[in-house]
């Protein structure tokens, strides 16, 4: 389709107001441009895709679709059947997608003009990647009443603006409660029956108290991380590491699950 000759006249085009006179039959009615190809979208993440009109039809939807191993797909759906919005010539059109958790480098976007009669096409010039969360457990827990160690995972994002850091932990004795914990400091100190990973100033998100359930799952958990619990305080900046670990009730006592270390973009 010799895509990024196609792109780059109808940029061209769209900076010096000749949309409609640059457009011919072997020019894409339709104009990805964001994705373009280079960029790398953390999984849970949201990436605003855009695109814009070179030519109007009489037209019914947007549809979106990308593929994680090459230009050529096959196609995984984003989303499908979206309203046409604005249909005049050089309008932008926007839709914000949450990456999936599907790590790949040969990542492409693909959006169609779907229209009542011939559809139109426009991809990424170049491959983008997925990558997955920068999060690293640390700090084996001990065993619990179940008689396994409580499990903390990350299934969130861990762009600092983009606020949605998901946690969540698994194999915690039933019906129990707790609640997350901060610090920049790691740490390995016994405590009660578990073992506190954390070290210097721990914050404490006493507003994400949960409870374990039946199944002895916490349940995704999404902090605020632009109000950090004080103590520390303030907010997740990009290039800070934090390090996470929940405390939970185990019966008399309480225990911990692993901790999770988290460097920020």
């Amino acid at each position: 389709m010799l895509q990024s000759w196609r792109s780059r006249i109808i940029r061209f085009a769209a900076a010096t107001g000749s949309l409609v006179a640059a457009a011919s039959p072997t020019i894409a009615h339709v104009t990805l441009l964001a994705p373009n190809g280079g960029e790398a979208l953390g999984v849970g993440c949201q990436f605003k895709i855009e695109w814009t009109i070179a030519i109007k039809h009489n037209q019914l939807n947007w549809d979106l679709w990308y593929s994680n191993s090459g230009p050529n797909g096959p196609w995984i759906t984003i989303a499908m059947d979206l309203p046409p919005g604005d249909f005049a010539v050089g309008s932008l059109h926007e839709y914000l997608w949450t990456i999936p958790d599907d790590p790949s480098d040969k990542v492409w976007i693909r959006v169609r003009m779907d229209n009542a009669g011939m559809d139109y096409y426009d991809k990424n010039d170049n491959k983008l990647s997925i990558v997955p969360c920068s999060c690293t457990p640390y700090c084996d827990p001990n065993n619990n009443s179940t008689g396994l160690p409580a499990t903390l995972e990350s299934h969130g994002c861990d762009v600092a603006v983009d606020n949605a850091l998901i946690l969540r932990a698994f194999q915690l004795p039933p019906n129990q409660f707790g609640f997350p914990l901060i610090s920049d400091t790691q740490g390995s100190k016994p405590v009660a029956s578990g073992i506190l990973c954390l070290g210097g100033t721990i914050g404490r998100f006493t507003k994400d108290v949960f409870n374990s359930g039946a199944g002895g799952d916490t349940g995704p958990i999404m902090l605020d991380l632009a109000n950090l619990p004080n103590p520390p305080g303030g907010s997740v900046m990009a290039g800070d590491t934090w390090n996470f670990q929940l405390w939970y009730r185990d019966g008399g006592t309480s225990n911990f699950t692993n901790g999770l270390s988290v460097v920020f973009q």
